[in-house]
């Protein structure tokens, strides 16, 4: 069974380009633009990880984090971001995000969180 991941980025390139990326390399995909979009189809069907941008248009990635924890404890939370502030990212960390990975991503990078993830 295929390890479901949710994508939220309000660039629609990077959702784009992580979905193609991560599909190819046998993940299930589905991406959203908005935090609120991206809380709704977690909601509908928890996903295994998500990948979410820290700035976000209608959110940010905190808040994102501590709604989808909310939902489901287990979920394994990613904050990426163009933004490499160690406040920050202490920040995530402590409020449960498994990593945070800055832009530009390099996508063995992220296998390799990803691979990470599932094993811990």
């Amino acid at each position: 069974m295929k390890k479901r991941i949710l994508v939220i980025d309000d660039d629609p390139d990077m959702c784009a380009l992580m979905s193609r990326f991560l599909t190819k390399n046998g993940y299930d995909v589905v991406t959203a633009q908005m935090a609120s979009k991206g809380i709704a189809l977690f909601r509908e069907n928890p996903f295994d990880i998500v990948l979410c941008d820290y700035q976000l248009g209608d959110q940010n990635g905190k808040d994102v984090l501590s709604e989808i924890l909310k939902y489901k404890a287990d979920t394994i939370f990613l904050i990426i971001t163009a933004y490499s502030h160690l406040k920050i990212a202490v920040e995530v960390i402590k409020m449960g995000a498994y990593d945070y990975i800055t832009k530009p991503l390099v996508p063995e990078e992220i296998l390799s969180v990803l691979s990470k993830a599932w094993a811990d």
